[in-house]
C-alpha cells in the first residue's frame, strides 16, 4: 500500500503497521518527532521503543532536536481492512495464550493496540470510571 507524506518514511523506518498505528493515533494532526525518546514518550506508547527510536533517528534530527510533521489520513476503506486484520490475529493469538507482548512483537504492533483490541473484543473498552446517564 502507498502511504502518503511522512507516514511512507515511517513505513520505510519502521515498519507500515508502525506508520498505520500513527496514522490511526494521530492521523489528520501534527506530530512532534524528537531526536531521541524514552519509554515513556508517545511515540514509544505508540509503537513500541526499537520502532520510535529508528523513526527518531531518521525523523526527528534538527537544529533543535526534533521535527513537527503532519500526519494525513490513509484511505478509510483500506486502513479498516488492515485494522481488521490486525484484531483478527490479535484475537486469535490471544485464544492461543499468547501474551500482549508477544503478539505486539510478531505482528509488529504496540502492546498498547493488542491490549485495545482485546478490550473492545471482550465488550470491555469503556472507562469504567465513567457513570451511567440513565
Amino acid at each position: 500500500m502507498r502511504l502518503p507524506g511522512v507516514l511512507a518514511e515511517i513505513a520505510e523506518v519502521a515498519g507500515e503497521s508502525a506508520a498505520l498505528q500513527i496514522c490511526a493515533e494521530y492521523g489528520g494532526n501534527y506530530i512532534y518527532i524528537p531526536a531521541a525518546c524514552n519509554e515513556d514518550h508517545w511515540l514509544a506508547q505508540c509503537v513500541g521503543r526499537e520502532k520510535a527510536d529508528r523513526i527518531c533517528a531518521h525523523l526527528g534530527i534538527d537544529g533543535s532536536g526534533g521535527q513537527k510533521y503532519y500526519v494525513a489520513l490513509v484511505d478509510g476503506g483500506v486502513f479498516k481492512a488492515l485494522q481488521r486484520s490486525v484484531a483478527k490475529t490479535v484475537h486469535q493469538q490471544s485464544a492461543d495464550g499468547k501474551s500482549a507482548r508477544d503478539i505486539a512483537r510478531g505482528i509488529g504492533v504496540s502492546e498498547r493496540t493488542v491490549r485495545r483490541h482485546r478490550a473492545v473484543h471482550r465488550g470491555t473498552s469503556k472507562d469504567k470510571r465513567q457513570g451511567s446517564l440513565f
